[in-house]
């Protein structure tokens, strides 16, 4: 009975870091195969990679807790998930960093408001799946999949 409670909560630790990768995937993901040239606004990107880089590390900061759950197969995949340069790679891509999709002013804001409220979350939150409830960061995921 012990054992089965400890893998129930290894379990459910493991699918709280899958959410919260796949979240974070899908938000910095470009998902749309039109490529369009965007806005070339070198202060947003430099600022943008900056706040990227802070939701990346807060991501990796709340992994890191679970790490010890993660079955081996999957530590790569989401080390590669979380890695810096995959993390903001994948965010240069995206409809976000070049200003694709609405008001560049409304991308930035709406940006900017999900970070802090990504920065303010505690881990448990982000594993609760707290950020698809935050008006700011479902606003920014919807221009990201545009």
């Amino acid at each position: 009975m012990k054992q089965n409670l400890f893998e129930t909560n290894s379990r459910m630790k493991l699918i709280h870091l899958i959410t919260i990768c796949l979240f974070s995937l899908t938000l910095f993901m470009f998902q749309n195969c039109k490529k369009e040239k965007g806005i070339n606004q070198i202060e947003w990107q430099n600022e943008s990679l900056s706040l990227t880089s802070e939701i990346c590390k807060k991501f990796r900061d709340c992994a890191d807790t679970e790490w010890k759950t993660i079955p081996e197969k999957q530590k790569k995949f989401t080390e590669g998930m979380l890695d810096e340069a995959n993390c903001q790679k994948r965010f240069r891509e995206s409809n976000g960093y070049k200003l694709i999709g609405e008001d560049p002013i409304q991308i930035q804001t709406s940006y900017k408001k999900c970070h802090k409220q990504v920065m303010l979350m505690s881990c448990k939150d982000l594993q609760n799946g707290k950020i698809q409830t935050t008006d700011s960061c479902i606003a920014f995921q919807k221009i990201q999949n545009r």
